[in-house]
C-alpha cells in the first residue's frame, strides 16, 4: 500500500492483507514515521528509509562547507575511521593474503 496516512490505515493494511508487508518511510512524507519495535507490533516485516541517509549527508555537507566559509575546522573522521569507514582494512588483508611470496 502506497503511502498509509495514518497509524490506522497501517493496521487495517497489515491485517486485511494477505503476505509480508514493507513500511516505506520518508522524513516529512505522508506516512507515520513510527519506532521499529511499533511497525512489527502492527505486522511489518521490514521497514525502509530511502532518503534518510541522503538527507543527513546533505545537512552535514552544508554543515561543513558553513564551518569551512567560517575559518573553521570541519568535524571530521581520522584517517585511520576514514580508511576503516570504507573497508581498506579488508582491502589490505586481501592483498596480504594474494601477495607473491
Amino acid at each position: 500500500m502506497e503511502a498509509p496516512l495514518n497509524e490506522a490505515e497501517m493496521r487495517r493494511y497489515c491485517s486485511e492483507v494477505p503476505g509480508p508487508k514493507m513500511a516505506n518511510l520518508i522524513e516529512f512524507g505522508k506516512t507515520p514515521l513510527l519506532p521499529p519495535a511499533q511497525l512489527e507490533a502492527i505486522g511489518y516485516k521490514i521497514a525502509v528509509y530511502p532518503l534518510t541517509l541522503l538527507n543527513v549527508s546533505i545537512k552535514a555537507m552544508q554543515t561543513a562547507l558553513a564551518r569551512i566559509q567560517r575559518g573553521e575546522i570541519a568535524e571530521v573522521l581520522t584517517f585511520t575511521d576514514l580508511q576503516a569507514a570504507v573497508g581498506f582494512p579488508e582491502y589490505y588483508a586481501g592483498e596480504e593474503r594474494y601477495r607473491a611470496p
